[in-house]
């Protein structure tokens, strides 16, 4: 393991949930990252966070429900990679609530608070609605984020006709930051440089 990048807890099953006093894992690997803590999230978040099997959930003043889910995915730059997963489980447009935003980014905080990985998300495509999505996920992070804490590298490409936005998000405590960095680049150009069939 990369220098910098966490050990994995061992022995948990795949979508398992183990709840030791206030922290609580959440895998849907075969691997898991550090625990969090649930105490600790609900204490910034507006909304109260719970764990629902694979994911965190809550619910909004408008009865809106949130998904918050955390996929292992292939290292990133030697480093543990968890893609990042945010959804709204009704098809209904939402209103503006800034109570999202802040419940999202508790959950986000206490990962990296809890772990040295790489976070990468990648929007829906479902819809088409993906850059939408990217530009709403990166202003967020923006008025979010404490200054400085964080390098955020984004790509995006046109794969088979679809658009394709990532992004990873990796704490600038990070020791193997420019590798991690590098090796993102460097599969975004491959992206955006790959021949149309």
């Amino acid at each position: 393991m990369a220098e910098g990048c966490t050990e994995t807890t061992a022995g948990l099953a795949t979508g398992s949930k183990e709840t030791l006093g206030r922290e609580t894992t959440v895998s849907n690997s075969s691997k898991c990252m550090k625990k969090f803590d649930l105490n600790r999230i609900n204490a910034k978040a507006p909304y109260k966070v719970s764990i629902d099997g694979k994911q965190f959930v809550f619910e909004t003043r408008y009865g809106l429900h949130y998904e918050i889910r955390f996929f292992e995915e292939q290292p990133i730059g030697g480093c543990e990679t968890w893609q990042f997963s945010f959804a709204k489980a009704e098809d209904t447009a939402a209103p503006e609530d800034p109570y999202v935003r802040f419940t999202l980014f508790a959950v986000i905080d206490e990962f990296f608070t809890e772990n040295e990985d790489v976070m990468l998300y990648i929007c829906d495509t479902s819809d088409y609605r993906e850059a939408a999505r990217n530009r709403l996920f990166i202003r967020w992070f923006k008025q979010s984020a404490e200054p400085d804490r964080f390098t955020i590298r984004s790509a995006s490409a046109t794969i088979e006709g679809q658009g394709f936005f990532a992004a990873i998000i990796v704490e600038n405590r990070n020791p193997r930051l420019t590798d991690i960095t590098a090796d993102f680049d460097q599969t975004a150009v491959s992206l955006t440089n790959k021949p149309s069939e």
